[in-house]
């Protein structure tokens, strides 16, 4: 079996999912934490779902200079551009992306409204 980059044994995606408006909100810490990270430096901040993880699907986050494809849906909190890959826009579809200060370090947390389960990291649901 060849697995490409992202995928699990445990939860090989191949489920072709309906393309919906997606609607990603930023708490005011997490939009916060962004602004301080991108700057003025015009970054993208990309939300994709990969198989993998103890619950079946796995978040990706992360801080592009590119821009996105015809193949994102793109959202705008105050001056953070969100992308999101059109075939999660169900599974991302209403996510709460909040930001923890915690005592060894702090993180984005995920709260999806349409996760059946998710993992103790909270980078994990299904």
């Amino acid at each position: 079996m060849d697995l490409t980059c992202g995928e699990s044994i445990y939860a090989i995606d191949n489920i072709e999912r309906e393309v919906i408006d997606c609607e990603i909100i930023l708490s005011e810490t997490a939009e916060k934490m962004l602004k301080q990270v991108i700057g003025g430096n015009g970054l993208t901040l990309f939300i994709t779902v990969q198989g993998g993880g103890c619950s079946g699907y796995v978040y990706d986050l992360d801080l592009r200079d590119e821009e996105p494809t015809n193949e994102h849906q793109i959202m705008k909190q105050n001056d953070i551009t969100i992308a999101v890959h059109a075939s999660d826009s169900t599974l991302l579809n209403g996510t709460l992306i909040d930001y923890e200060e915690k005592l060894m370090g702090g993180g984005f947390k995920m709260e999806n409204p349409n996760a059946q389960r998710t993992c103790g990291c909270g980078l994990s649901f299904g």
